[in-house]
């Protein structure tokens, strides 16, 4: 059984969505916008989705939560110090000038009471990362990392957003320099990279 991994980049914020599957099932990863897009492109009606997982609850990350997860009636999970935050989706919009309003999805479980995902047998890991957000997390499984906005190419994060803690965040960063080295990172925004010293250098100068 060979684990797949989608990616779509949707919405305003170009927010990157991904589906990991393996044969008919799959988890969906932070669908910020554009439903039909996500739908349509990552072949959603194919699979046997188990449920929809956030890194964090920033505004253009769950945008598209609500519909999907009533859609394909499935359970949400997300990190319990990102609740609040995630309430507080279309008041941030409004503030960076978008007037759409986006249904504020229910969560129907908390990541940090699971110690990981099961995925056909398969175990997608859980890692509490506060520092972009409180209830920041990344998501593990087969030398692939998913951050969020933890980890950026361009850059280690996006600062000065709403639960950001720079002490916490120099904190998160070095348990993923210490612990992912060789991983490939799939990123909240922008592209993919593989976690090397040059990379991890780069960060570094940056905390």
């Amino acid at each position: 059984m060979k684990i797949i991994i989608k990616k779509v980049t949707v919405g305003k914020w170009k927010v990157n969505c991904y589906l990991i599957s393996c044969e008919n099932e799959a988890w969906i990863i932070d669908p910020g916008d554009d439903v039909e897009t996500i739908i349509s492109s990552l072949n959603l009606d194919n699979y046997d989705l188990k449920g929809i997982v956030n890194t964090h609850s920033h505004f253009d990350h769950i945008g598209a939560v609500a519909e999907i997860k009533e859609r394909y009636n499935i359970p949400f999970f997300l990190h319990s110090k990102d609740k609040r935050l995630a309430t507080q989706g279309n008041l941030y919009r409004r503030m960076v000038g978008d007037e759409t309003i986006c249904k504020t999805p229910i969560i129907d479980e908390y990541l940090d009471d699971l110690p990981f995902l099961d995925l056909k047998g398969y175990e997608i890991l859980i890692h509490h990362t506060p520092g972009h957000t409180n209830g920041g997390v990344c998501f593990e499984i087969n030398n692939n990392l998913f951050t969020g906005d933890m980890l950026l190419k361009s850059n280690r994060f996006i600062p000065n957003l709403p639960g950001a803690n720079n002490e916490l965040m120099e904190l998160s960063l070095n348990f993923i320099f210490e612990k992912f080295k060789g991983f490939l990172i799939n990123p909240g925004h922008g592209k993919s990279f593989i976690l090397d010293n040059d990379s991890i250098n780069k960060f570094k100068l940056m905390i």
